[in-house]
């Protein structure tokens, strides 16, 4: 692993720190740093209200035109199918369609594509399977913007497409019914641009929900609406989009409904996976629960993963979950060979390496992404990793801070078969004859964008503070925080000048570290997770700067506080 630079953010003013004097400075340090600076927006940040935090979907301007359709349909009772994506955010995108649609009255269809044979989004055949099935209205979750071909097929047929979708925005908007993405250029009312796929879904739903023509009552129409939040929360946290503003009411609200969910499949879930429920958190969904439900769609199929939250039948919820634990212990076995296997393909990654490019026609497409992410975070390059399909070139793309992906891949889209995503996350399919034009393209292109830069992995640290700093009232303080995710990471703090006092070594081989450190005359203990072949030259009287989070550990009823040590430089 690539030793990393450490960036301590800008210290906040001392004008700042009178501004608020009933607030700890480091409290106001973190709070500057995910630019919360003014009384209103510290007060959403630790009181988020779901009434007053979220937005009317109606804001979105083809919401009214797309309830509208929705309603039309229900009238004419039209079949409506609802098509989604293989992930976690869109299992939870379709599921949650269908149950709102459900709750007026159209009982729709739903179709996820198979990740191995027919890729992200819209594709011709699955296009014309649903033209030969008689359907009249497609509703598209977490995909679909890119999709000009097959929606003007669609259109030809008589079949009219809302898109529901959050990713980039192509240069030429698909030429659909109606188009719900927040993030649009032409979206400038809507104060909020970077929901998930789930969380326009959701906007979509509470449309439809707030419609004069929904027959509900106003309590049921609150009901239906709030329960929804623990698929939007599942969905949001696993998609890794930034947990701020509306995503962080949205989520925060969602863990609520997700420890009383009814959902027997997710009870069934938490279970297997030793999910404590009421300690249920972001970190809990990012690490538990949604692996689990992505690893249908990796291993086998996400229509696994959407009965799981949609049934009713308590065998088969039992069934489901077994059967997504031992996916998700599949595709760790997987990602782990097929990582070996890329690494193999790699000569020499030094300063002139400026992406990473590994493939292979047997690797499993389900797993190239997390294959993609691990490469990337170890190398710090521009990771491509590309499976076959039988008929194209799949890969997935992770990138690092310094380089757009979807710009690079969008400047050679007239030579893919389909690609879409995000600044950091994105895929592609390509055909035989175009594999290695693509790939020099790209590879000119991204040298040229990375030329005249270092490479190497940054951490970004909250601010310096001290051992004495360390105490409850702090941590009262952090537990605000929560929810944790992209753009509100959980803080880590760099304390400076601290002597070994005592080095011990935990777990079944001793990988694990325990120290005992003193700076300035306070003592406490530190913990090392997997940090033991890291100290190989440390010894007691050493003095280190360390990288820290704190957290507590809870046993036979004490709490105390902790501190996990990320990483250290010795000081000579």
């Amino acid at each position: 692993m690539m030793k990393k630079k450490w960036h301590v953010l800008p210290k906040i003013s001392e004008e700042f720190i009178k501004g608020f004097p009933n607030l700890n400075p480091i409290v106001l340090q973190l709070l500057q740093n995910r630019k919360i600076d003014t009384q209103v927006a510290i007060d959403e940040f630790f009181n988020a209200d779901y009434i007053d935090d979220t937005h009317d979907p109606y804001l979105l301007i083809d919401m009214k035109k797309a309830v509208e359709r929705v309603y039309k349909a229900l009238e004419n009772k039209e079949e409506v199918l609802v098509y989604g994506d293989y992930d976690a955010d869109g299992v939870t995108s379709s599921a949650l369609l269908v149950e709102v649609l459900e709750s007026i009255g159209i009982r729709a269809g739903v179709y996820i594509p198979q990740r191995e044979k027919e890729g992200y989004g819209l594709n011709m055949s699955s296009v014309q399977e649903i033209i030969d099935r008689k359907f009249n209205l497609i509703i598209t979750c977490d995909c679909a913007i890119t999709n000009i071909e097959e929606v003007e097929l669609f259109n030809k047929n008589n079949i009219d497409v809302i898109i529901t979708d959050h990713h980039k925005e192509p240069e030429t908007l698909p030429n659909a019914y109606a188009i719900i993405h927040a993030g649009l250029k032409r979206e400038t009312k809507y104060p909020f641009h970077i929901l998930a796929g789930v969380g326009i879904a959701y906007k979509f739903a509470v449309g439809i929900l707030q419609s004069e023509k929904c027959h509900l009552s106003d309590k049921d129409k609150e009901i239906a609406e709030k329960w929804l939040l623990d698929l939007v929360a599942i969905g949001t946290v696993a998609d890794m989009v930034p947990l701020v503003g509306e995503n962080r009411t949205l989520v925060k609200y969602g863990l609520m409904v997700m420890k009383k969910t009814r959902r027997l499949g997710l009870e069934k879930l938490y279970e297997i996976s030793g999910t404590n429920v009421e300690k249920i958190n972001s970190t809990t969904i990012g690490f538990q629960i949604g692996p689990r439900i992505n690893s249908a769609g990796r291993i086998d199929h996400a229509n696994t993963s959407f009965e799981l939250v949609r049934t009713k039948n308590l065998e088969r919820a039992i069934e489901i979950a077994n059967e997504l634990n031992l996916n998700n212990r599949k595709r760790q076995d997987i990602t782990n060979k097929i990582l070996s296997q890329a690494k193999s393909q790699l000569d020499c990654v030094d300063k002139d390496t400026k992406l990473i490019w590994v493939y292979d026609k047997s690797w499993n497409l389900g797993v190239v992404g997390l294959v993609a992410g691990k490469l990337s975070q170890e190398y710090y390059r521009p990771s491509f990793v590309f499976g076959h399909d039988g008929k194209l070139w799949t890969g997935s793309v992770r990138g690092i801070d310094e380089i757009d992906l979807m710009e690079v891949i969008t400047k050679v889209a007239d030579k893919l078969e389909r690609f879409g995503g995000h600044k950091s996350a994105a895929g592609l399919s390509v055909k035989e004859e175009n594999f290695e034009e693509v790939r020099n393209l790209i590879e000119i292109d991204v040298r040229k964008r990375l030329k005249d830069l270092e490479l190497s992995p940054s951490t970004t640290l909250d601010c310096e503070i001290n051992l004495s700093d360390i105490d409850w009232d702090l941590w009262d303080y952090l537990e605000k925080f929560e929810p944790f995710g992209m753009e509100n990471s959980r803080p880590k703090f760099l304390i400076k000048d601290c002597k070994i006092n005592d080095i011990s070594f935990m777990g079944k081989e001793d990988n694990h570290l325990r120290l005992q450190v003193d700076q300035f005359g306070t003592v406490k203990k530190v913990v090392g997770f997997s940090m033991s072949k890291n100290f190989v030259d440390i010894k007691n009287n050493d003095k280190i700067d360390i990288v820290v989070e704190l957290g507590v550990n809870e046993w036979n009823g004490n709490r105390s506080l902790e501190i996990y040590l990320l990483d250290f430089k010795k000081i000579e």
